[in-house]
């Protein structure tokens, strides 16, 4: 059996692998749509999040500066993921949100899903937990996720 010391080791190399690979994943599936890899994972937080945000709270969540987050949004707004309005409880508030039908989202099928392949390989390795293995997993990815 492993110590604690060389299983932190494990997972530590096994997520740098983990994130090289969803990192060029990512950018491939960016250029797939005509964004940039910083465009994407901005629609993602913004998908992500639901409702509508502001600019600042997009900016906040992505940490990318301000008028970084402004171009990042033209963009998207350009190639019809989002779309901004006037919050309705203060018209002074302009509120970002992302437009569903727009977006790629796994689970729709189609030779244009970009994400097809992915859900179909993770419901592969899925199958050869239990679902008790499984939480234990999203358990230990939610309390890292955050680690900076």
């Amino acid at each position: 059996m492993s110590s604690k010391a060389e299983l932190t080791e494990r997972i530590v190399g096994l997520l740098q692998l983990v994130i090289a690979s969803s990192v060029m994943t990512n950018e491939r599936i960016a250029r797939s749509l005509g964004l940039n890899v910083v465009d994407l994972q901005a629609l993602g937080f913004i998908a992500r999040h639901g409702e509508g945000m502001t600019a600042g709270e997009v900016s906040q969540q992505t940490e990318l500066p301000t008028s970084t987050t402004t171009r990042v949004l033209d963009r998207l707004e350009k190639h019809g993921f989002i779309e901004r309005s006037t919050d309705p409880h203060d018209r002074r508030r302009v509120v970002v949100r992302s437009r569903p039908e727009a977006l790629p989202t796994a689970g729709r099928g189609g030779d244009d899903d970009p994400y097809s392949g992915i859900l179909t390989g993770m419901q592969r390795v899925h199958e050869r937990f239990t679902a008790d293995e499984l939480e234990i997993v999203a358990r230990y990815l939610d309390a890292v996720k955050d680690v900076r």
